[in-house]
C-alpha cells in the first residue's frame, strides 16, 4: 500500500472516513428513528436492534480507520522530515570549515552557546571566532545578543530542529529547551 501514489492513498483515505462517518450517522439517525416511534425501515430496524453492540463495533472500527489513516498518510511525514533533513545537510556543505565547525557546536550546545566558547574550538582564535560568527549571522543562521561583554550565539530554529532534533527528540520534548533560546529568522 505504500508503494501507492500519494493522490491514490489520498483517495482511499477520503473513502474511508466518508464510510466512516455514513455508518455513524447511519446509527445515529436509526436512533433518532426509533425514538420517534415511527414504523422503520429494515436496515433501520437492524442498527435499532442492536443498537449497543454497533456502538462498539463503531468505536472499534474508529480505531482501525484511524490506524489505517496514519498507515495511509505517515510516509509523507517522513518523507518531508528527510527532504527538510537533506536540505540542512545541503547548507552545511556550502558553509566553510570554520562556520561547518561552529554550527555543529552550535547544535551540541542544544543551540546556544557563547562567542567565547567557540573561541576555544582547536584551531579557532577569538579573532576569526568573531569573523566566522559574523558571517554566520550575515547569512541568517546565528542571532548575536550582547549580554555585557558577552555575545550570546542563538542558532535558527528551523536549522536547529532540521539537523539537531533527529538525535534529540527526547530533549526537544521538554518545553523549556524547545521554546528557550532558538529563533526564527524570516527568509
Amino acid at each position: 500500500m505504500r508503494n501507492m501514489p500519494f493522490k491514490q492513498r489520498f483517495l482511499l483515505s477520503v473513502a474511508i472516513m466518508a464510510g466512516f462517518i455514513l455508518l455513524v450517522f447511519a446509527m445515529l439517525g436509526s436512533y433518532i428513528w426509533a425514538t420517534s416511534g415511527e414504523a422503520a425501515p429494515g436496515f433501520v430496524e437492524f442498527l435499532f436492534r442492536f443498537h449497543f453492540e454497533m456502538m462498539i463495533a463503531v468505536s472499534l472500527l474508529g480505531i482501525v480507520v484511524g490506524a489505517a489513516m496514519y498507515f495511509l498518510m505517515a510516509e509523507r511525514v517522513q518523507v518531508a522530515a528527510r527532504d527538510s533533513a537533506g536540505n540542512a545537510g545541503l547548507l552545511l556543505s556550502f558553509l566553510s570549515t570554520d562556520e561547518r565547525d561552529v554550527v555543529e557546536f552550535l547544535l551540541k550546545s542544544e543551540g546556544h552557546t557563547t562567542q567565547a566558547q567557540v573561541s576555544r574550538l582547536e584551531g579557532m582564535s577569538r579573532l576569526r571566532a568573531h569573523r566566522v560568527v559574523g558571517r554566520l549571522e550575515e547569512k541568517k543562521i546565528v542571532r548575536i545578543e550582547k549580554l555585557g561583554k558577552t555575545n550570546q550565539l542563538w542558532l535558527a530554529k528551523s536549522i536547529y530542529e532540521a539537523l539537531g532534533a533527529e538525535g534529540k527528540k527526547e530533549e526537544a520534548s521538554k518545553p523549556e529547551k524547545t521554546e528557550k533560546g532558538f529563533i526564527d529568522i524570516p527568509a
